[in-house]
């Protein structure tokens, strides 16, 4: 075979160079696009990222700026109702005080009123004790009056004299009645029924329009037994004892003492209003 002159070979070799290079750089080509499509893609997914980023900021920003404006509206809110709460308290405040005021006021004439009482009181009682004085002269000055003398009773119980004295006053019997209450104190004198017996003596003396003696006999229950609970009966009779005669002074004074030591029994309701009659307070 004849050997091909190397002039002829060389753009051969020449072109296969030239084709073995653009094979190298087509391989190249490829690399860089896949490196490109991968950067793309990266920055794609950060692009995307970023956006979602972006809109969370956004509304993270948004909701702030929503909680931020609700702060405001609360606080307003909140300074709003304690500037009225201080209103109200500043309000009530200068009522209690516009009110500790009344009553300092009707303490100070209450008291002023409880004293002049007192000094009323202690006059009252004095003229009294001086229209009772008079009362024992007058009739330690008169014959004693008597009463009726039953017949002596054969050994009667305490309890037997006493209830034939009351019968004998529902009888209106009164100076029969009268001496069996008597003769009642005198044998018992300590008797459990001393005290009622000493008020029906002064009831009979008061049906016997006696007043001056009656009033003397309530006093005796008044003073021996103050504790008893014909007390209030025995101030109210005796009011009205002063009353028949005509002495509407003392018995207003008897009245208003009933009223202020006894204020819930009947004889201070019947007391009042007496001195309701009588212009008296």
């Amino acid at each position: 075979m004849d050997m091909i002159p190397l002039k002829k070979c060389f753009p051969i070799l020449f072109v296969l160079f030239l084709l073995s290079g653009c094979v190298a750089q087509q391989q190249d080509i490829q690399v860089l696009n896949a490196q490109i499509y991968n950067l793309d893609s990266r920055l794609d997914s950060l692009e995307s990222r970023l956006s979602a980023l972006e809109k969370e900021v956004a509304r993270l920003s948004k909701s702030q700026a929503s909680w931020q404006k609700k702060a405001e509206k609360l606080s307003i809110e909140r300074q709003e109702e304690l500037a009225k709460r201080q209103a109200e308290l500043s309000t009530e405040i200068d009522r209690l005080q516009a009110e500790q005021l009344r009553l300092s006021g009707q303490i100070e004439q209450l008291l002023y009123l409880q004293q002049q009482d007192r000094e009323n009181l202690h006059e009252f009682q004095n003229k009294i004790l001086a229209r009772l004085q008079k009362l024992e002269e007058k009739l330690s000055a008169t014959p004693a009056r008597t009463s009726k003398k039953s017949q002596k009773p054969k050994s009667a119980s305490q309890e037997d004299l006493y209830q034939k004295g009351l019968n004998l006053f529902k009888k209106r019997l009164y100076e029969e009645a009268q001496a069996a209450f008597e003769e009642y104190l005198k044998k018992y004198p300590k008797g459990k029924r001393a005290p009622n017996a000493l008020f029906w003596i002064g009831e009979c003396l008061y049906q016997r329009k006696l007043y001056e003696e009656a009033i003397l006999q309530y006093q005796k229950v008044i003073d021996e037994y103050p504790k008893s609970p014909k007390v209030p009966a025995a101030l109210l009779k005796q009011g009205l004892a002063f009353l028949r005669l005509g002495d509407t002074e003392a018995a207003a004074i008897v009245f208003k003492k009933l009223v202020r030591q006894y204020p819930r029994t009947e004889q201070a309701r019947i007391a009042r209003k007496y001195l309701a009659k009588l212009g008296k307070k």
